[in-house]
């Protein structure tokens, strides 16, 4: 066989053998663009992306006479509308708050409100906010006689606390052994031990407490504040895969509610404020 042939079959291997790396080339950069286009439309482009989901806690957020209301609920419609977003309070489920909790936590694309912002939370959610403060308190039964002179007599009683709830961690904060906290998903058993005595204290926030008592038929006016864990703010809770740019964008809507104000210097935060109360 002549040189010039060997060099001929070969100049015709290697031109396969080219053309063949281009294919595969171009296969693999088909299949990466189509992985990260599906992983792009994969992501919320909007505010009617997203679920939102709250709970019985008022003054921030409950359903009375079959109407969702609430200070976290007016804003959320009026963040809406200045984001350009044709959205209502439709949209929002109820759930119990551990169900509420679990699913933010756990799934994409999810909002919760109004959620406590605790350090032991800080990197589990995104956030926007403040929404405003609320006061955590343990509740208890005027003929109980609970009293909590320092953290060290909280260990003197058995106190029931929601699931998932900020209050748990507050308590422990203070000392309180696991083994005195009685947990339950939601609250109607806990009002229920209440009042047979099978708890001596309640660990949730005032307002929310009290009207969730008066809700289940019991007497209100039997309770008293029995001690303040504490004071924190709430927020609108992001799931953590929840872009950064449509977080910023919640907040820079709600920043603007807050600060811009009529010819009588009042923001519609504050508008929202006064309506549910001091």
């Amino acid at each position: 066989m002549a040189i010039g042939d060997t060099i001929g079959k070969g100049g015709s291997f290697i031109r396969k053998c080219i053309a063949l790396g281009y294919a595969v080339l171009l296969t693999y950069v088909i299949v990466s663009t189509t992985a990260i286009l599906g992983l792009a439309t994969d992501q919320p482009d909007s505010a009617k992306d997203l679920a939102y989901i709250t709970e019985q806690y008022p003054p921030f957020n409950f359903q009375e006479d079959g109407r969702l209301q609430g200070i976290s609920i007016d804003l959320l419609e009026k963040v809406w509308e200045r984001m350009g977003e044709n959205l209502n309070r439709s949209i929002i489920k109820l759930l119990p708050w551990t169900e509420c909790y679990q699913r933010t936590l756990n799934e994409k694309d999810t909002v919760l409100f109004a959620m406590a912002r605790s350090p032991q939370r800080e990197q589990l959610f995104k956030w926007a906010g403040p929404i405003g403060p609320f006061r955590t308190v343990l509740l208890a039964k005027r003929d109980r006689n609970v009293s909590i002179a320092s953290p060290e007599d909280l260990n003197n009683y058995k106190i029931g606390a929601i699931r998932d709830d900020n209050a748990i961690q507050m308590l422990l904060d203070k000392g309180v052994n696991r083994g005195n906290l009685l947990l339950e998903i939601t609250s109607e058993p806990i009002v229920e031990m209440l009042e047979n005595g099978s708890i001596d204290a309640w660990a949730h926030g005032d307002m929310a407490g009290i009207w969730l008592i008066q809700q289940s038929g019991a007497n209100a006016s039997d309770y008293v504040v029995a001690y303040v864990l504490g004071q924190t703010d709430a927020y609108y809770a992001f799931n953590r895969e929840t872009p950064d740019s449509l977080v910023q964008s919640f907040q820079e809507a709600l920043d603007y509610i807050k600060s811009n104000k009529d010819k009588v210097e009042e923001s519609d935060y504050e508008k929202v404020l006064s309506k549910y109360g001091p």
